[in-house]
């Protein structure tokens, strides 16, 4: 997949403009990095708001990953899936709703690593989005629960990531009513 990187980021930066890049390691414990962590890949996932300000978060099938933790809903790009688009339907797949109004608020250039020090590159771009359809319907497969929240619950994965975005865009979909 030569060039696939540099098509996501060109196509993210047409679209939305060019956001915040921050990179990070994410220190893993040994035998717990999933095959499918080892591929330098995208993955897009976040926050999606209802017209009440709630977002709608998951919780994923032990085997799938993120355990007993509340996680917003995304995943991995599937190969030429531009960064939107995926994460369109990985909503849609992880909790039934259809979306509008994206904003990128900031790509991850992380990279898990092993007490080896053997490292994992991946980037995830970071959306908050509107829902247009309301009913929560979990793909039952990967999903076990989806859920409205009022606030960020604090058994969530990276809910330091999201704080601010859940602060700016709740006050600025609210106040839109769009």
């Amino acid at each position: 997949m030569v060039g696939a990187c540099k098509d996501v980021l060109a196509d993210l930066i047409a679209k939305f403009g060019r956001p915040l890049i921050i990179q990070r390691i994410l220190p893993v414990e040994s035998g717990k990095i999933k095959g499918d962590w080892k591929i330098a890949a995208w993955v897009a996932g976040g926050l999606v708001f209802d017209a009440a300000g709630r977002v709608a978060l998951v919780r994923h099938h032990a085997d799938r990953g993120w355990e007993d933790v509340w996680v917003p809903p995304g995943g991995m790009l599937e190969e030429g899936e531009p960064a939107d688009g995926g994460f369109r339907r990985e909503v849609r797949e992880e909790t039934g709703l259809d979306v509008k109004d994206l904003q990128v608020t900031r790509i991850f250039n992380n990279a898990y690593e092993e007490p080896s020090g053997k490292r994992y590159p991946f980037y995830f771009v970071q959306f908050v989005a509107r829902a247009v359809s309301h009913g929560l319907r979990p793909d039952d497969h990967e999903v076990r629960e989806a859920r409205w929240f009022e606030d960020l619950p604090n058994d969530m994965a990276f809910r330091e990531d999201y704080e601010e975005d859940h602060r700016i865009w709740k006050e600025a979909f609210l106040r839109d009513g769009r």
